[in-house]
């Protein structure tokens, strides 16, 4: 697991969500080379979680050679009430590979 982010967000206010829109794309060269490291010849399927990632990376991932086994579908952060549809997205994203 890696997050998508090399700067804390938690401490933003809830409703500034455009702020940590701005550091997920800030952030997205150095996602791009701990990924690179981790799998070089990108034959790895990733997997992402939590709704604004997959909004934000989605297409920027599969641009750069990535494959996602969510391509395209949230996948909720299985916090705050959220674990039943996060078990349920999650399987179904599994289930393509």
């Amino acid at each position: 697991m890696i997050d998508a982010i090399y700067h804390p967000v938690d401490k933003l206010p809830k409703d500034r969500s455009h702020d940590r829109d701005e550091v997920i794309a800030k952030d997205y060269p150095l996602l791009l080379v701990d990924l690179s490291t981790l799998t070089p010849d990108r034959s790895i399927p990733l997997v992402l979680i939590k709704a604004n990632v997959c909004r934000m990376l989605d297409t920027l991932l599969t641009k750069d050679g990535f494959s996602l086994l969510n391509g395209g579908r949230s996948i909720y952060f299985p916090s705050t009430g959220q674990q039943t549809k996060f078990k349920s997205q999650f399987g179904a994203a599994l289930s393509r590979w």
